[in-house]
């Protein structure tokens, strides 16, 4: 079974795509739990996977996460099924398991796909590459992508810090790009996605043998749609069919000031992916000082704390669950 990874940033479409691509047949596309994610960083603290009870402590972490997941999975398989199954004793192997079980009992056993953009930071682990995935790099302007942020739940929310992790990011993706073959790499423009859908799936379906049919533009009608537009406030727009309009409102919701940072930043990125900048590159920012990043530091921070109050109740009740799961596992 092959394995679609996302890449990109957040709030640039990887959702939509991901609903779209599973109302295909053979494609199991289902919200991502950020597995690796999550357990990559705290893996020390289950030791010697060779010995069985920590093997078996973190695969039940791991299905307790999936079970808590703001979107649920359907048929997650149990300890003993995945135990049974597994090829060697690792992570990445729990990670691989874990989809591929349940695409089966879905019945997509063609592709599997992933579309935690986090997963980006680990292109060059011998594990990963193991997995040899297709990577879908998914893009938007970052300015909007900028925009988005500030109104969401999660994130940075201070233009300058968007503007380094954007730019973080597509260095990230360019690279991958650089060193993969053109099978396992496919670009999609977010906004010539909202335009010209069934030309972009057609491609996608051609390039990887996938029957093309045109039930993906009813995505928004599906039950993983439904599930994920209601688990939160950042998905509440999979309810609905393509917002073809849904581009260029960093024009109306960012300062010029906020532009201009963005842009100072970013100029080269944004020309490089087809977009038109609005500044002058004589007028950009040069240098940004210790202090000024220091004042942006503050400013992030507070507007954070501000809307970290105005959560979604019924997602924070989710992510706190999933936190006594890694607390649990940590200590």
């Amino acid at each position: 079974m092959n394995f679609f990874q996302f890449i990109g940033t957040q709030r640039s479409g990887s959702n939509l795509f991901r609903l779209m691509l599973n109302e295909f047949d053979g494609v199991y596309a289902p919200h991502p739990p950020h597995l690796l994610k999550t357990f990559y960083p705290i893996l020390s603290k289950y030791q010697n996977l060779n010995d069985d009870v920590n093997l078996q402590k973190l695969i039940e972490d791991m299905l307790k996460w999936i079970h808590n997941n703001p979107v649920r999975w359907n048929n997650v398989p149990s300890y003993s099924e995945l135990f049974e199954s597994l090829n060697k004793r690792s992570l990445f192997e729990i990670f691989r398991l874990l989809y591929t079980t349940n695409a089966i009992k879905e019945n997509k056993n063609k592709f599997w796909c992933c579309k935690s953009l986090f997963n980006l930071k680990f292109y060059n682990l011998k594990e990963f590459k193991s997995l040899n995935p297709i990577y879908i790099y998914i893009y938007r302007d970052g300015r909007d992508v900028a925009s988005s942020f500030k109104n969401a739940s999660i994130g940075d929310k201070q233009i300058y810090f968007l503007a380094k992790q954007w730019q973080s990011d597509q260095m990230i993706c360019k690279k991958i790009k650089d060193n993969t073959s053109d099978y396992n790499f496919f670009s999609v423009k977010y906004e010539d996605l909202l335009i010209y859908p069934r030309k972009i799936l057609k491609r996608f379906c051609e390039k990887y043998d996938i029957t093309y049919n045109d039930d993906f533009l009813n995505y928004y009608k599906s039950e993983e749609s439904k599930l994920t537009s209601s688990s939160g406030s950042l998905w509440k727009n999979l309810s609905k069919p393509i917002i073809s309009n849904n581009k260029g409102k960093y024009k109306t919701e960012l300062s010029s000031n906020e532009i201009k940072i963005f842009e100072s930043l970013n100029y080269e990125s944004l020309k490089l992916l087809g977009y038109n900048v609005d500044n002058e590159l004589s007028n950009l920012i040069k240098n940004f000082t210790s202090e000024k990043i220091e004042e942006f530091v503050m400013l992030n921070k507070e507007i954070k704390e501000n809307l970290s109050k105005k959560r979604d109740n019924k997602e924070l009740e989710l992510r706190r669950r999933q936190e006594l799961i890694l607390n649990k596992s940590i200590n």
